[in-house]
């Protein structure tokens, strides 16, 4: 009766034979083999059990054990943050990011822990066995990555009192079962990257790459695969901008032209000007000129009547001097004293005028303002003649 029972359940196995969903299992190809510098980075956020079900975290943790030592194994990746190191890295935002199922959130973990890809699988009773999913981040897909995988058991019937699987035989059943899903995850993700390199001839010319600084003069940066913006930045210069696509494991070169900024002319300061004024249109002036006239005026009489005098006095037989010039003379000598005085102060007077109908100070860019002296005016004094004598 053993012996039957015995070839009644090999005859079973290969029905409890199930293939896997979600991921293209077949084959175990070999990935082509790439330089390390191009490998990406990977985080494994945590491999967690989803429900309360007794054997979703016992697998979970199997599950965690077993990804980790692929990882180790393979050089798909640079570097690998386990869950460990991730928790320690985050603190208290581990829970936030341990939820994590949308791009924002992925794109914004990915920046926090500097890592190419994130990962991070659950586990969960289905049927009779366990179904795993994988939330995966890789850029170059501008979306997450979310494939589950049934571990495709069945459920036991006892037969002829003969006991089914030890839940340990079932756990390790599940793990090598899942082992192509796990080797499928890590090709999935493990898209080498591309690499920029910026040749710049200006040695202090700053580099930034999607807005982050790439560094200063020539520059060489590992990118995700992908279309990327160069920008380049230096004093003096026009600002270059390029936008290039980089393919994974190959290079780009972007050459850098630089265009000086042409200098402009350094303007002369404008002084501002007042308003223009003609000084003959000044009255003061006019006074000034008519003052000026009555003093020469005056003075050619006085010495006309001088002269009179001086013939006078000298005497003579006859005298050189007619009786209407001696008549005449006292006449133009008090004229003289009249017109040299009003002269005199007109003249004054027009200065004086044009002295205060000045335009105020232009204001200069030195702020200081221009003093005026004051004119000192000096008022002629007119020569006070006398005459005598009979005739």
């Amino acid at each position: 009766m053993k012996r039957l029972v015995s070839m009644l359940l090999v005859a079973a196995l290969p029905a409890l034979a199930q293939d896997f969903e979600g991921l293209d299992l077949s084959g175990d190809e070999k990935t082509p083999e790439v330089a390390k510098e191009y490998r990406p980075s990977l985080a494994v956020i945590s491999v967690k059990a989803a429900d309360k079900e007794d054997t979703s975290p016992a697998r979970a943790r199997q599950l965690e054990a077993e990804f980790l030592k692929q990882l180790h194994q393979s050089d798909l990746f640079q570097t690998v943050l386990e869950p460990s190191t991730v928790r320690a890295q985050l603190g208290g935002e581990f829970a936030q990011a341990d939820a994590c199922v949308d791009y924002a959130c992925f794109d914004a973990l990915a920046k926090k822990l500097k890592v190419n890809r994130i990962v991070r699988l659950t586990v969960a009773k289905h049927n009779a066995g366990s179904m795993v999913e994988m939330y995966g981040f890789d850029p170059g897909f501008n979306e997450v990555l979310h494939v589950g995988q049934d571990s495709g058991e069945k459920a036991e019937k006892t037969f002829l009192g003969v006991a089914g699987k030890s839940q340990s035989a079932k756990d390790k059943e599940f793990i090598k079962k899942m082992g192509s899903f796990l080797t499928q995850v890590q090709k999935r993700l493990s898209t080498p990257n591309g690499k920029v390199i910026v040749d710049n001839a200006d040695p202090g010319a700053i580099v930034t790459i999607d807005g982050a600084e790439g560094g200063v003069g020539n520059v060489e940066a590992f990118v995700q695969r992908g279309s990327h913006t160069v920008k380049v930045t230096a004093a003096g210069f026009k600002p270059f901008e390029k936008t290039v696509s980089v393919q994974p494991a190959a290079d780009v070169t972007v050459q850098v032209t630089l265009e000086a900024i042409p200098l402009d002319p350094v303007a002369a300061p404008v002084v501002p000007q007042g308003p223009s004024q003609n000084v003959f249109t000044k009255p003061g002036l006019y006074v000034a000129i008519i003052g000026a006239a009555a003093i020469a005026t005056g003075i050619a009489l006085g010495q006309s009547a001088q002269g009179v005098k001086t013939r006078l006095e000298a005497g003579g037989d006859p005298v050189a001097v007619t009786r209407a010039e001696a008549k005449a003379a006292p006449t133009q000598a008090l004229l003289a004293n009249v017109l040299v005085g009003a002269g005199a102060a007109a003249v004054a007077g027009g200065v004086t005028w044009i002295i205060v109908t000045l335009p105020p100070p232009v204001p200069t860019s030195t702020g200081v303002k221009p003093t005026i002296e004051p004119t000192e005016s000096v008022t002629p004094t007119g020569a006070m003649l006398r005459f005598g004598g009979s005739f």
